[in-house]
């Protein structure tokens, strides 16, 4: 799963299904369509520019809240369908880097999970949203 929004809003995945391959990419460019609209409606952004990486803090952020987040991922219902039973919750406290990816991922899917299968609002952080997901 990708963490940009509009790539996971259910109805412009649809429409990106039931898009034609040139639409998507030309001349080896991804998100043609994306870009052309773009570079039109915000020539700022100089969509078609080279990719520039950045990094978010998001080890450091989750590093003071492993358990928390390991034993609320663990009790989610999308994750818990995937995953054996108790092996979510340990992958939150492993400190490497593939683990922090895998516990990231679980993380993020949770939420997507929540929002875009049980149809949830996000009401409140991180926490209270899979909170409530739990109560359920």
């Amino acid at each position: 799963l990708e963490g940009r929004t509009p790539f996971l809003d259910r109805t412009l995945a649809d429409f990106a299904f039931c898009l034609p391959d040139r639409a998507k990419v030309t001349v080896g460019r991804g998100k043609w369509l994306l870009r052309s609209w773009l570079s039109k409606q915000l020539p700022v952004a100089k969509p078609f520019s080279r990719k520039r990486g950045f990094t978010v803090p998001v080890g450091e952020w989750m590093e003071t809240r492993r358990q928390q987040l390991g034993d609320l991922v663990a009790a989610q219902p999308g994750v818990k369908e995937l995953c054996k039973s108790g092996s979510v919750g340990p992958l939150f406290q492993i400190r490497n880097k593939k683990a922090g990816q895998a516990a990231w991922v679980l993380l993020f899917y949770s939420l997507w999970h929540r929002r875009h299968i049980l149809n949830l609002s996000p009401n409140g952080d991180v926490f209270d949203c899979l909170s409530s997901s739990v109560e359920r």
